[in-house]
């Protein structure tokens, strides 16, 4: 702050300077020699600067210039979510930060949350450096009641109405020095910029289109495109964008609202087929999965019954004592043996690969076709029967190589057992004669009595 201060001026900011603390105060004297503010002399020019540490993501502000710099700023209003001012005690609110009084030590704040990228500068073409839309509209968009005969407040709504009015049209270009405006519709126009209308009602209109436009959902490029078709179908070229604005924006966000309802009717159509097929695509996945399940059980069983049915002949061969070669039997009950584990194998690995493909093609509904749906309804929709399908299979999977595991392991101790890899052993007293009978009977089998005959 640099002039020529009153002897209460000075004397107030002594007081400010021997506080000390947080706030550091230098005073320079006409001669550029720095003293203390009592010192000046009265008339003199002085010049004061106040220095604190900033705080993180809070905005201190001593002067009204200071937070007029603020809001025009390229970064600070996007970046700050609490602003606290020195001159003035309003309070209120915005989408991007809170104001309020600076009553005591600057503090941080709260970082402001992430938002996507989808603010006015996605929507309105700029040409020139000098005249751009907002970042984003947060900052500029009011958050419950203003503060009526607030010079904060009303310096805030003089901006915000400015950078609303930048995030309306399709495009913001320089024509020599006058700022200018297109909007692409039927028929296109291209009108001066003008000053934004920052008194009521007009302001109120600004704030409902921003909030319609920029904040009420995810088809923000929709929405821009319906305001800035209805504003170019009935503009009167002889009013610049501002002063159009106050008259025509009220009726084209009426109508642009409808549009957007007639589009949002017309695209449940295409929502409903997709989810129709998405129904139907399901319903087919889930029911390849439970005949795998079932194909699976099944080839098990038959290859239970054939070793049963090995296993009968040779009870049968026992029973009418036929003579049979041991060690051809062996072979056969291995082969079996090696034809019930393969055959398993070869099935699980199979049904594998196709799990490995509904896994891909789910990943690709979700990306391409899906993409509408939010991860809790594509939950619900898509992935949970599939994956009670696929942990059904699995269940059915582990049963079933149970079971071969055992067929398989029983088999191979048949085997055993014929080649004479496993003897046959009891500790109760048995009559010899009929022992050595008993093995007599199995000779043909390759059986031999380890008893004296």
């Amino acid at each position: 702050m640099t002039g020529c201060l009153s002897r209460d001026a000075l004397t107030a900011w002594q007081s400010v300077a021997n506080e000390g603390g947080w706030l550091r105060l230098t005073c320079v004297d006409p001669s550029d020699d720095v003293v203390d503010p009592e010192e000046v002399r009265d008339g003199d020019r002085a010049r004061i600067t106040v220095q604190f540490k900033p705080a993180d993501h809070a905005a201190h502000v001593f002067t009204v210039e200071g937070w007029r710099t603020f809001l025009l700023g390229k970064v600070a209003p996007y970046q700050a979510s609490v602003v606290r001012l020195a001159f003035d005690d309003a309070a209120f609110t915005t989408e991007g930060f809170r104001v309020e009084p600076w009553t005591d030590e600057p503090a941080a704040a709260e970082p402001p949350p992430e938002r996507s990228d989808t603010g006015p500068r996605r929507q309105v073409r700029c040409q020139s450096a000098d005249l751009m839309a907002p970042r984003a509209i947060h900052p500029w968009v009011l958050l419950g009641d203003g503060v009526e005969g607030s010079t904060a407040f009303a310096c805030w709504r003089e901006v915000a109405a400015s950078m609303i009015v930048r995030s309306i049209p399709t495009e913001l270009y320089r024509d020599g020095n006058a700022s200018r405006v297109a909007l692409a519709g039927q028929p296109p126009r291209r009108i001066e910029l003008g000053e934004a209308p920052a008194g009521d009602p007009a302001f109120a209109i600004l704030q409902k289109a921003a909030r319609w436009t920029y904040l009420e959902g995810t088809d923000i490029e929709v929405r821009h495109t319906f305001l800035t078709a209805e504003l170019a179908r009935e503009w009167k070229p002889e009013k610049t964008f501002g002063e159009g604005l106050a008259e025509r924006l009220e009726p084209a966000l009426d109508s642009a609202s409808l549009v957007y309802k007639a589009h949002l009717r017309s695209g449940s159509k295409d929502t409903l087929k997709a989810l129709a097929d998405l129904r139907k695509t399901l319903a087919d996945e889930v029911q390849k999965l439970m005949q795998q399940a079932r194909d699976l059980s099944a080839g098990v069983w038959r290859d239970v019954a054939i070793v049963i049915g090995l296993q009968a002949v040779r009870v049968t061969t026992d029973l009418t004592k036929t003579g049979i070669d041991g060690s051809k039997l062996t072979l056969v009950y291995v082969a079996v043996a090696a034809y019930v584990g393969f055959s398993y194998l070869m099935t699980v690995r199979t049904n594998w690969k196709f799990l490995q493909l509904v896994e891909a093609s789910r990943d690709t509904w979700r990306t391409k076709l899906y993409a509408f749906l939010d991860d809790a309804d594509y939950n619900v929709l898509a992935k949970q029967p599939l994956d009670d399908a696929i942990q059904a299979y699995r269940r059915t999977q582990w049963w079933t190589a149970s079971v071969v595991v055992i067929v398989v392991f029983g088999i191979l101790a048949i085997a055993a057992a014929d080649a004479g890899l496993m003897m046959r052993s009891t500790t109760k007293p048995m009559d010899l004669t009929g022992t050595a009978a008993w093995y007599g009977d199995l000779a043909p089998l390759g059986w031999t009595s380890p008893l004296p005959r």
